[in-house]
């Protein structure tokens, strides 16, 4: 019986932005699709970073005492010229600032006058030290800045606060439609002068573009951290001394206050405003509807509506999902799992539950499975005081910085768990919080679920002896958890001293009636990838007959790993099933129209779904199945058939006007099937699947 499918030929994979992940330090050339959250996300989390390690790259030559200005290396340049065009990407404009030689050595010299006499001026004056003419110069055409430098500078440039710069003047040059190039100047900091900062940004334009607003925060998508106390929106030659901003969020009124209008002559003429009660921190996306009324100028719309998404790019919002048999032979089995847009790659873990109890005790032996996230010198496994043993753990502060450490087991808890341990506390503020929290993603976020307030600072508070605690794990019931112990100084008053008499003591830690995730094999998924066989190669060993795996995949994004997605528990079995039939009866017995049939209406025949084992109960996109890739002149497609098929044969053809159809030999081999055609000289092709199965 002969099932099949025909794909489009020649596909390729397009990144939404450029020039993507595979070029995580270009300095030019982004496009990126602002009002496609994931896009926002890779972009910012791949191009942000790549201007953060400034600080090391300066390798500065200068000496501010004797007004030797000096020179920076073309990389932290870059750095600064890679922070600019991220922002104007983001506003939709062409990121393609480029920086002029001359114009970086004479702000060198202003960035010098300005650290050496810790102050800044568009027209510093003769009497200052290290004067010079081109520093003079460079002054009068540049953003300027003092207690910044480099791109920390250009993030202070776009934010534009202070009490002068409610004309958002600097924000303005850098996001002008007609920059095209400019000049950077920077001096670090040091022990006895400020750091300073000048961009050239004024003069050498570029030929006006077709007109545009320009908002900032940008239309769409906006990560949360860059979002200003200002909100601005520029047009050439626009008139907005007239205008009105409404701002609603979620349908409620949103106050604001415009606090220029007519300012104009620096970059694009622009409006200025403020919102009220902008959040101080965000767990959701949060969309304000704007709209600019009454806008005057030859040709200038006279309103302009939009949205400002705030959002967390740390939090990727979608996840992904393992389908397949819960049943595996213990020879593997092949297993899909969804997409995710832009993803770079993907991981795959596998792991075997174990029931056996731990403790952690802070002992030498067993080596402490824990992960400490505290700053100072003071030692986290101590031995002055102690629940049972020779060492027990110790947060206390060193400085005025949270302290914790988490236990890096992976636990699966049961409606009966409790979480267990021991604590002790000594000196510390009644403000100060001690707590257990867990997480369910690996560590991206965390849920408070027991605290205790510091003692106080007599020892008369103090605890006598360790106090036994117990606390419920069944709201974490069914799901993979992470247990942190964290202690928080709350931006108030803190006890700063690590010594026996401070802090907490936590010791013999566990967690009853759960199951440790050991074992862990992980694989790297490719970004394309949609399916992977559980086998003796991704679970790290032969499958073992009734032995349960965990499995579950992450992505990562914009050069980031995101949480992984729910996990998958699977069971091998000794005997495999075999055949159509077999495996009908064994996983979809509701379906019944045999291998032509389409039970779930998606345009893969049931027979076609078995060759490459999906499910013929829920509708899957044709991507699913694996797909043609051009290389030079073949278009070839290859794939590992999946575990236990036995009673079909793998076939292909191809064709030119999808009326005649030639076969494609299989050069394929142990279960791989290849299919290649040479496609030199045609305009199209067209492929297709020939399966023949017995039912």
């Amino acid at each position: 019986m002969w099932v099949g499918l025909t794909l489009a030929a020649f596909g390729h994979r397009l990144w939404a932005w450029s020039p993507g992940t595979g070029s995580p330090n270009a300095v030019e050339g982004f496009v990126v699709n602002p009002t496609n959250r994931t896009d926002v996300l890779a972009f910012y989390n791949t191009i942000y970073p790549a201007s953060s390690g400034y600080t090391t790259n300066i390798a500065w030559t200068g000496n501010v005492d004797a007004c030797v200005a000096g020179t920076t290396s073309a990389t932290f340049k870059d750095d600064v010229r890679r922070r600019a065009n991220f922002y104007r990407a983001l506003v939709a404009l062409p990121a393609d600032l480029t920086n002029n030689t001359t114009k970086c050595s004479k702000d060198q010299d202003a960035a010098q006058i300005f650290s050496r006499n810790h102050l800044i001026s568009h027209t510093p004056t003769n009497s200052l030290s290290c004067w010079n003419v081109t520093g003079t110069n460079a002054a009068a055409n540049s953003n300027i800045a003092l207690g910044t430098y480099g791109p920390g500078s250009v993030d202070a440039y776009i934010r534009d606060d202070g009490g002068n710069n409610i004309v958002v003047g600097h924000r303005r040059w850098l996001v002008y439609s007609r920059e095209q190039e400019i000049g950077t100047g920077d001096i670090p900091s040091n022990s006895t002068n400020p750091p300073a900062n000048a961009v050239w940004v004024i003069g050498d334009f570029k030929a006006a573009p077709a007109p545009q607003f320009v908002p900032w925060p940008n239309r769409g998508y906006v990560p949360f951290s860059l979002v200003p106390a200002r909100w601005s929106l520029s047009y050439p030659g626009a008139n907005f001394s007239n205008t009105t901003v409404t701002l609603t969020l979620n349908g409620t009124n949103v106050p604001t206050s415009i606090i220029s209008s007519n300012d104009n002559g620096f970059g694009d003429n622009t409006l200025v405003w403020t919102p009220t009660n902008l959040p101080a921190s965000i767990s959701t996306d949060m969309t304000y509807n704007v709209t600019v009324s009454g806008i005057t100028g030859a040709g200038v719309p006279s309103n302009y509506s939009y949205t400002v998404t705030l959002f967390d790019p740390n939090v990727l919002g979608d996840s992904v999902t393992i389908t397949g048999t819960n049943l595996p032979p213990t020879s593997g089995a092949t297993y899909t799992f969804n997409s995710i847009y832009e993803a770079d790659s993907y991981e795959l873990s596998v792991s075997t539950g174990s029931t056996n109890t731990w403790t952690e005790g802070a002992e030498d032996v067993p080596t402490p499975q824990i992960q400490a996230s505290t700053t100072g010198s003071y030692t986290l496994r101590q031995t002055n005081v102690v629940h049972i043993g020779a060492k027990a753990f110790q947060l206390a502060f060193p400085d005025f910085n949270d302290q914790s450490f988490q236990i890096t087991r992976d636990i699966i808890p049961s409606a009966g768990s409790q979480l267990q341990f021991y604590d002790l506390g000594r000196f510390a503020t009644t403000t100060t919080t001690f707590s257990a929290e867990v997480s369910t993603d690996t560590g991206s976020t965390w849920t408070n679920i027991w605290s205790r307030n510091g003692v106080g600072l007599s020892s008369l508070n103090w605890d006598p002896s360790f106090i036994s605690r117990s606390v419920s794990l069944a709201p974490f019931t069914g799901k993979i958890i992470r247990i942190r112990f964290i202690l928080r100084w709350n931006n108030a008053s803190a006890v700063i001293n690590t010594n026996s008499t401070a802090g907490f003591f936590i010791d013999d830690i566990t967690v009853t009636n759960g199951t440790e995730l050991v074992t862990p094999t992980t694989t790297t998924l490719a970004s394309n990838a949609t399916s992977f066989v559980l086998n003796a190669t991704t679970a790290g060993a032969p499958l073992a007959t009734n032995t349960s795996y965990y499995m579950r995949i992450r992505p990562n994004v914009g050069l980031q790993w995101f949480p992984y997605g729910a996990f998958k528990i699977v069971t091998a079995q000794a005997v495999a099933s075999s055949g159509y039939a077999n495996w009908i009866a064994t996983n979809y017995p509701a379906v019944t129209s045999g291998p032509t049939g389409d039970d779930d209406h998606d345009g893969l025949v049931n027979g076609v779904e078995y060759a490459f084992n999906l499910n013929p109960t829920v509708a899957t996109p044709a991507s699913a199945i694996p797909w043609p890739t051009q290389v030079g002149n073949n278009y070839t497609v290859s794939f590992i058939e999946p575990a236990g098929i036995s009673d079909l044969v793998y076939g292909a053809d191809w064709s030119t006007n999808l009326v005649d159809w030639m076969a494609i030999a299989d050069t394929g081999s142990a279960g791989t099937h290849t299919f290649t055609v040479n496609v030199t000289g045609l305009s199209r092709a067209f492929f297709r699947y020939r399966i023949n199965v017995t039912p």
